[in-house]
């Protein structure tokens, strides 16, 4: 998949903001015969950046086909889905949609479209270490390309067999593949973005090699070749890449005139993404020798990078401005730059982990229609055979398909069983992938000052301060997860009993009370003393320690929580309510707790809440035959009811 980022990376940023408008206005205005490749090319442009639009997208597309009987524009429209789920490494589904493709390319007998799902299947191979199905699956292709003559289809599997044993960590025989690629492309004298590619690539494993002198050679001839084809965002890419040789051979010098240069052909060819990578460049090499230089280069990137809206490469700046200020011991402007990159990494993880569980669904949707589609056609082609068979074995025929449908619902209860784990694996492996991500990176950066720069006792209490509430999150998000995970995968055992609410209120209180009492909070129990429940008592203390909890951590410092019963208008059912007086909710937060959608949330003292509580919560309280609303004002405070049967 290198090959796919680095191809994203050379890129400007402007065409890539302006490229999936221009093909919506294409697609708007095109006839229907020209509607499935401009959605191929959607599919495409999302694939990286937006997941879920790339899968949908690629669904339109295979509606439309299957409507014009386009059957090539279906076989490309699945394998492109295919690419997006192999794309962000979720191989099993990447893996079912490139064999569904595969299985019409052959009954089209495209040789060239076989040998190309042949490649990509390879990769996948490749990517789980499977080096032998990989070159296995890679061979056939080139066989595949071969027969066909097509020249940039061996050059593609050359250095696919190269990335193969590139990831395996074989580098003698990656490099092999490369430079046969090379050859090819010199013999022919082609100079695609793909040659350069193959150029740092090998200029890499050199350096992997510990051959820099080589490795300088390969990045020079890819610099000298751009520049002679015109190829301006490759050159100042090779150009930064060769800087980083020089810097890691100690010649400062003529590492900073690369970065130089290359910031220089930023510059003039507007290139903003490349000018903000070359102003960090020269920063991290300047640092040394002239800090006060190298902040005010950061701040510069730093300015270009929000006008761009690029806040992967603003989390990049501020690692690197942390990195100054801690050399010059200025320990607070260290800990706030390193602040502020984890809330752009919270908040693009966040992100990114919304599209991704989006474009797994419809993946997972997709899939499920394909099979039920299959099997619909098998069926009605054995009914037809079935028809022509008479009224012979028309009593056999209602049996066996008695017999089938009971099995294919078993088979369907089975599926979703499965499909409904998948989902909550991919979930809980996201969960733990982006959020536990943040605090373990800011855990391990206040340990390594700790452990490198002399402090006073009032700087080590603060970051003990820091690290406690670091890990109380941590260990409050994966005791979440695990009630969650255990809740979606068995299901909520539900044992109702006739009890007092109010002990287990008063429990929760004093359960809470260290918590409230660090923000100076008073929580106030104003629930009568003579009302019975009849629901799980579990679930009831969970329910009202989550919401306690919360309350706790969005209110103000000195602020209060009451907590409130009384009878329903029913007379079947009590009310509980528990209103705070801090920060309130949006009305957008708000249709996201009704969506039950994950979403990470940051208390008063920047707490941080992963969601997973208030969805076991709804789930409880679902189960136990309850109702749960919300009413709330920003800056005014929010009131939580929850109502349960009575006893």
């Amino acid at each position: 998949m290198r090959y796919f980022l680095f191809l994203f990376s050379l890129l400007p940023f402007a065409a890539l903001a302006q490229q999936p408008a221009g093909l919506l206005l294409r697609l708007k205005n095109a006839p229907e015969s020209q509607k499935v490749k401009i959605l191929i090319e959607l599919s495409a442009a999302y694939t990286e950046s937006q997941p879920d639009s790339a899968v949908h997208y690629a669904q339109a597309g295979i509606k439309l086909a299957e409507k014009l009987g386009n059957q090539k524009g279906q076989a490309l429209l699945l394998l492109q889905i295919g690419e997006v789920n192999a794309f962000h490494h979720h191989t099993e589904l990447a893996r079912k949609f490139y064999n569904e493709a595969l299985g019409i390319f052959r009954s089209m007998h495209d040789a060239q479209n076989i040998a190309y799902t042949y490649d990509k299947i390879g990769l996948l191979d490749g990517e789980e270490q499977n080096v032998s199905r990989a070159t296995h699956d890679l061979q056939q292709a080139m066989t595949l390309y071969g027969d066909s003559r097509d020249s940039t289809g061996i050059l593609e599997t050359y250095a696919d067999l190269a990335r193969v044993y590139e990831e395996k960590g074989n580098i003698d025989k990656a490099l092999s593949y490369y430079l046969r690629a090379l050859v090819l492309y010199e013999q022919h004298k082609m100079r695609p973005d793909a040659y350069y590619i193959v150029l740092e690539n090998i200029g890499n494993l050199y350096l992997k090699k510990g051959d820099k002198k080589t490795a300088l050679h390969y990045l020079q001839e890819g610099v000298h070749d751009s520049d002679h084809d015109g190829r301006r965002d490759t050159e100042v890419y090779l150009m930064d890449e060769e800087g980083k040789v020089y810097q890691d051979e100690g010649k400062q010098p003529q590492a900073l005139k690369m970065y130089k240069e290359a910031l220089t052909e930023a510059k003039k060819f507007n290139q903003p993404g490349e000018e903000v990578k070359a102003l960090i460049n020269i920063a991290s090499l300047l640092k040394n020798e002239n800090a006060a230089t190298s902040l005010n280069d950061l701040r510069q990137a730093l300015d270009i990078a929000q006008k761009i809206h690029q806040p992967q490469l603003r989390a990049r700046i501020y690692e690197a401005m942390a990195g100054v200020y801690r050399q010059e011991k200025n320990y607070r402007e260290a800990m706030n730059a390193l602040e502020e990159q984890r809330h752009l990494l919270d908040s693009l993880l966040q992100a990114n982990t919304a599209k991704d569980i989006a474009a797994l669904d419809s993946s997972y949707a997709l899939q499920d229609s394909l099979e039920k589609i299959g099997h619909l056609q098998k069926v009605n082609k054995r009914d037809e055979t079935a028809l022509q068979l008479g009224q012979v074995i028309l009593a056999a025929i209602a049996i066996i398909l008695a017999l089938l449908w009971l099995y294919l619902r078993k088979m369907k209860r089975l599926n979703l069983e499965l499909k409904t784990s998948n989902r909550v694996k991919d979930t809980l492996f996201s969960v733990i992938g982006h959020d536990l991500k943040g605090p373990a990176a800011s855990a391990a950066n206040l340990f390594e000052l700790m452990e490198t720069e002399d402090f006073t006792e009032t700087e080590l209490r603060g970051m003990i301060a820091e690290l406690r509430k670091q890990t109380t999150a941590s260990l409050e998000l994966l005791q979440a997860l695990f009630e969650w995970g255990n809740a979606q995968l068995r299901g909520v055992d539900v044992k109702p009993v006739d009890f007092d609410p109010k002990p287990v209120i008063e429990r929760c209180i004093s359960l809470l009370s260290q918590q409230a009492s660090q923000k100076n909070i008073r929580i106030s129990d104003q629930t009568p003393g003579y009302m019975r429940l009849y629901a799980d008592a579990d679930h009831f203390e969970f329910v009202i320690r989550n919401l306690v909890s919360n309350a706790i951590k969005f209110s103000h410092e000195g602020g209060a929580i009451e907590i409130d019963a009384g009878k329903g208008t029913a007379q079947k059912e009590i009310i509980f309510s528990i209103r705070d007086h801090g920060i309130g909710i949006s009305k957008g937060q708000q249709e996201v707790f009704l969506t039950s959608n994950l979403k990470v949330s940051f208390g008063t003292r920047k707490e941080k809440g992963s969601g997973l509580g208030l969805l076991l919560t709804k789930d409880f309280v679902k189960a136990d035959k309850g109702r749960i609303w919300l009413e709330s004002e920003e800056g005014e405070g929010t009131t939580f009811h929850v109502a349960l049967p009575a006893a």
